[in-house]
């Protein structure tokens, strides 16, 4: 890997002023902000003349606010001032209105020790038309085969798709319907369809799967479930355009309409599912005002000074909480990318 890597930010959300931005961070650092120096401008009151700030470091793209007034978040997690945090492909960041796609390429994992600091204290997608049917390598280091000891972890869901007793079925297709049901709608109504469309498409989706549920054999080798969830979803979206206006010789092979970058609709939808999963996970596993206090500090960006006198907590221990809980819930993500994509 040479000493850079070429970044894409796609805005998903946010004025229209802004629709994306690619180039290489290397030996000199990406600023962006309201001023026509910077190299990303984004034209807002709301966001500072200098904003934020990336670099590229230990082989990775890392983020740092520049003391901004509104603050810069990932993966709804807020910075810190000199704060940095490591980029990953697929991350959302956000600054000012504007909540941005983060695309790496040749993103490579950093070790689990250089997740995230404070700098003074130290793909492809599968091709199916039915869900029955096959799917395609998407280009990425097959992961997660039959060899692998986590497979059945990560195909647990499927199993109990397939399972012969009524109650595990249903736990099943429960469990699958409330992973994915937000992401599906949701991919819908950003192909132009109406809520009401949008619930149709939706149930498509899920009774297709759970027509071929019996036989359907989820290989990691062949194509990441993202993927692969993706086309099926894409196919009810056209079969849905079909319907609404039928003429002879339709391309099926045609996207209907989107309101932004199809890819970056659909990746969108599917992080912030893993995002709120993997904050549901981490804050089981803490005291209710521990996760009150990373709410307030790490996500809306509270002071750490205001939110001891609401939860009685020292700053200190504030702080050290919401850098606890921010490497958490980034492993639970990765976790969740690693076995679904």
């Amino acid at each position: 890997m040479g000493e850079g890597l070429k970044i894409r930010l796609v805005a998903v959300g946010g004025p229209e002023c802004f629709a994306q931005w690619e180039g290489m961070v290397g030996s000199d650092p990406v600023t962006i902000g309201r001023s026509g120096e910077c190299t990303v401008q984004l034209d807002d009151p709301s966001v500072s003349r200098s904003h934020a700030t990336l670099v590229f470091e230990d082989g990775g793209v890392r983020v740092r606010d520049a003391g901004s007034r509104g603050g810069t978040s990932v993966n709804m997690m807020h910075l810190e001032e000199d704060e940095t945090i490591r980029l990953h492909d697929r991350d959302l960041l956000v600054v000012g209105p504007w909540k941005m796609l983060v695309h790496i390429p040749e993103d490579v994992p950093p070790p689990p020790a250089a997740e995230s600091r404070l700098d003074e204290s130290g793909g492809g997608e599968a091709d199916s038309s039915e869900v029955a049917g096959g799917t395609k390598a998407d280009g990425a280091e097959p992961k997660g085969g039959r060899g692998d000891p986590l497979y059945a972890t990560r195909a647990s869901i499927f199993m109990k798709l397939k399972a012969d007793g009524t109650f595990d079925r249903e736990v099943g297709w429960s469990e699958f319907a409330e992973k994915y049901s937000r992401v599906i709608a949701g991919f819908a109504r950003n192909a132009g369809l109406k809520p009401q469309e949008a619930d149709d498409v939706l149930q498509d989706v899920l009774l297709g799967f759970f027509k071929v549920s019996d036989r359907f054999e989820y290989d990691p080798n062949k194509g990441r479930f993202r993927g692969y969830l993706k086309r099926v979803t894409l196919n009810a979206i056209r079969a849905r355009h079909r319907r609404k206006r039928p003429t002879t010789g339709y391309d099926d092979s045609v996207d209907p309409p989107m309101e932004c970058d199809l890819d970056a609709a659909w990746d969108r939808q599917w992080t912030e599912q893993l995002l709120q999963r993997a904050m549901a996970e981490a804050r089981a596993e803490v005291e209710a005002r521990t996760w009150k206090s990373f709410e307030l500090y790490g996500v809306r960006g509270v002071p750490a000074d205001e939110v001891a006198k609401d939860t009685g907590m020292t700053a200190a221990a504030i702080r050290h909480a919401k850098m606890r809980l921010t490497r958490r819930v980034r492993e639970i993500v990765e976790r969740l990318r690693d076995s679904e994509g």
